[in-house]
């Protein structure tokens, strides 16, 4: 998610393949932003998640890599909520730790990075059931979508409404060389049971007007029906007070196609940081978090309607 770079920004949701099809895609766009309230909640609210259902808002405190945790809460309105609590089962005790990044399929399997028992064991995906406010059956997501090299981290994911699909953030760190990723790359991997992903073979082909090494990526999430991908992005190097941080998503016609150019929907500098978009599953609602002031807080806008 160096590691700490993943804490303190973000751990964490085409052109076909006929090329003269693009200027038939349609882009989504939003309204004005509403700050969402979570009742009772003191402290930072970050990359959050709206359950299939939408009953929950799943969400992690500060990611700063000594405390960070996983936390939920339930719905009033699109824009309320009310916290309840830690996330049972996903989180360390003993820091310094983290927990983050929450991910929900339709079938009540949980996702969520963790940096538990690093670097004696490099997968950092983990998985689990929810249910009730905790998740259990908890283990280590493996696949050939893991690195396995110590500096490789799943720094982000995204998993799609019918779990079969893991939309994947390869990063590397390297506390002397770079500040935060040294690079990045998306990637796609499949279901292979309820604990393996392995990789795509044409996920490369699927995501090649997306992924730019001029660029570090992270916070991927892909839409309901596997035609919107999401994700925040910013160009490599020393990041100062004026790096630009971006939403952007990437659309095709078709689940088999391959992904347009990327269209940025909002930017801000790192001062006003925006970043990890989630969506509802009818599409009408986005969620994400923006720095403000000296917190953090969840966001929503309204899909417009054509």
């Amino acid at each position: 998610m160096k590691i700490y770079f993943i804490l303190i920004l973000t751990i964490a949701s085409c052109s076909s393949n006929d090329k003269d099809s693009t200027k038939s895609l349609t882009y989504p766009s939003y309204g004005p932003e509403i700050e969402v309230t979570i009742n009772n909640l003191s402290f930072d609210a970050m990359e959050p998640f709206i359950s299939p259902n939408e009953n929950f808002l799943f969400f992690n405190n500060l990611n700063d890599g000594i405390n960070t945790k996983l936390y939920y809460a339930t719905k009033v309105n699109d824009s309320t909520f009310n916290y309840v609590g830690e996330l049972l089962g996903t989180n360390q005790t003993t820091p310094p730790h983290l927990d983050a990044v929450a991910d929900l399929d339709a079938n009540g399997n949980f996702y969520w990075t963790s940096t538990r028992n690093y670097p004696s064991e490099l997968n950092n995906l983990f998985h689990g059931t929810f249910s009730s406010g905790s998740v259990n059956n908890i283990e280590r997501v493996q696949g050939d979508f893991n690195m396995n090299t110590l500096g490789w981290l799943v720094m982000d994911h995204g998993i799609s409404l019918d779990g079969q699909f893991l939309y994947y953030n390869n990063a590397r760190f390297d506390d002397k060389n770079c500040q935060g990723p040294c690079e990045t790359i998306l990637g796609i991997a499949k279901k292979v049971n309820a604990s393996t992903f392995n990789k795509l073979p044409n996920s490369p082909s699927i995501l090649q007007n997306i992924n730019n090494s001029n660029y570090i990526y992270y916070a991927p999430c892909i839409s309901s029906d596997n035609l919107e991908l999401y994700f925040t992005r910013y160009l490599k190097g020393t990041i100062t007070s004026g790096t630009i941080f971006e939403i952007c998503v990437s659309v095709r016609h078709d689940a088999s196609e391959e992904f347009s150019n990327p269209k940025v929907l909002f930017s801000e500098t790192i001062l006003n940081l925006i970043e990890a978009p989630t969506l509802s599953v009818d599409k009408k609602k986005m969620y994400y978090h923006r720095k403000s002031s000296d917190t953090h807080k969840i966001m929503m806008r309204y899909r417009n309607t054509y």
